[in-house]
């Protein structure tokens, strides 16, 4: 039903009869307001409109039994909200405070956030990549062109598409894809074993389970195919270049790989001084030096 009100010497509405119950809480209207609603003959006071006693009857100010008028009272104010202590902010060197009804493990800050290291965990795969494509180089009879001296590179990149269409190079290509999904089986089992490959013992990278042990076999191998197809896509273009992409982000977002969350494995990193930086430059040049000779 809707009713209308004599607000200001004009006519309001049609309001429901929830909103004239509002408008005579706030004051806006009162029980001597004249309404109307469909059915009366004339305007009448609130008051006397049976459909609107309840809501009249409520706002109305509550007679005490001494015959004094008093305003209901309203709701009691609400409680001040207990402020609970900030834990203490650890620093570095100093252990975190004990969680829960057990002692926490006392963990430095160090040890709790690991960095994420994408650079590391790139150069440290790309020595592996590198390992086996010199491999497969060394053991095969195709010699890839070589720019000669004073020829414009325009016609070394003409030359150069041309030798690729050939099927020697055609073979070459499968077998190193064959070699590159191979590796990542033997991968599997370096892990297992010793927690590393030539690549990630360069760097001082260590993968291990969540408690920090050895990972199982099936897990190994599990995780080596789920970067073979997801962190490198094959190690085919396009597809390398959006899976290293969408691995560099989620590392430095997240501190954690898409494969090491699923597979509650974990990555634990040496500390990278000038000695470890060395090696790893000398290493990636003999490789380097190694390929150059074989094609020299």
């Amino acid at each position: 039903m809707d009713f209308y009100l004599s607000l200001g010497d004009s006519k309001a509405g049609p309001f429901s009869i929830f909103k004239v119950g509002d408008l005579l809480e706030r004051g806006d209207a009162t029980p001597d307001t004249l309404a109307w609603h469909r059915g009366l003959d004339e305007w009448k006071p609130i008051r006397e409109i049976g459909a609107l006693e309840a809501v009249c009857a409520r706002s109305l100010p509550v007679k005490p039994e001494n015959g004094e008028t008093e305003e209901r009272p309203g709701p009691p104010p609400l409680p001040t909200p207990t402020r609970l202590p900030m834990p203490p902010e650890p620093y570095p060197g100093t252990p975190l405070t004990e969680v829960g009804p057990t002692a926490a493990q006392v963990l430095t800050r160090t040890e709790a956030i690991e960095p994420a290291r994408p650079f590391i965990r790139f150069w440290a795969r790309m020595f592996d990549y590198t390992l086996v494509s010199v491999m497969v180089f060394l053991l095969s009879d195709y010699s890839a062109p070589q720019p000669q001296p004073g020829e414009p590179l325009t016609d070394f990149f003409t030359r150069y598409l041309e030798e690729m269409r050939k099927p020697e190079a055609l073979t070459l290509a499968t077998t190193l894809f064959l070699a590159l999904f191979a590796w990542h089986a033997l991968e599997a089992m370096l892990i297992h074993l010793f927690g590393a490959t030539p690549g990630k013992a360069l760097f001082g990278i260590r993968v291990t389970n969540a408690e920090g042990g050895r990972v199982p076999v099936l897990l190994s191998l599990g995780r080596s195919f789920y970067v073979y197809v997801l962190g490198v896509g094959f190690y085919q273009a396009p597809f390398i270049l959006i899976g290293m992409i969408f691995s560099f982000f989620r590392l430095i977002t997240t501190g954690n790989c898409l494969w090491d969350q699923h597979l509650k494995t974990k990555v634990e990193h040496a500390p990278l001084g000038v000695v470890r930086i060395m090696l790893a430059i000398g290493a990636f040049f003999a490789l380097i030096l190694l390929q150059s000779v074989r094609f020299s």
